[in-house]
């Protein structure tokens, strides 16, 4: 079937798409349902709580959040395992409460948010953003 693309412009799609794979952290391969962030707000939240304690466990963070509001011990389970699977979680099985690590600095996580921002959002354009910064901080 012929749809009219020159014959090179396939295989260049196809080896963009897979070097962004490559190159794009899991955490921000997200499906259309996903927002620009590539985290949930609970996933956001528990994050905070392991990268201020550096090292949690299931029960840890569970009792963190339920002083603010009503969640399930296994939602905060399958939050943490969802976010190892992402790789933005180290899962240590050894013990017999896991225990779970940063694997990546909240720095390097606002990177690749502000990164898509600009991409996505601003087109490119970063000095409406760092504008903006400033005069958040002044």
């Amino acid at each position: 079937m012929e749809t009219g693309a020159p014959a090179g412009a396939m295989a260049t799609n196809e080896t963009q798409g897979a070097a962004m794979t490559e190159t794009t952290p899991k955490w921000q391969r997200r499906s259309r349902s996903r927002d620009l962030t590539g985290l949930g707000w609970l996933e956001a939240e528990i994050l905070r709580i392991v990268w201020d304690r550096g090292e949690v466990t299931v029960r840890d963070v569970y009792e963190e959040l339920r002083e603010r509001r009503r969640i399930a011990y296994t939602t905060v389970m399958s939050v943490l395992r969802n976010l190892a699977a992402k790789d933005l979680l180290e899962q240590d099985k050894s013990q017999a409460a896991y225990v779970y690590r940063p694997r990546v600095t909240d720095i390097e996580v606002a990177r690749g948010i502000l990164d898509a921002l600009v991409d996505q959002i601003m087109g490119g354009r970063r000095e409406p953003l760092i504008e903006y910064l400033q005069q958040k901080t002044d």
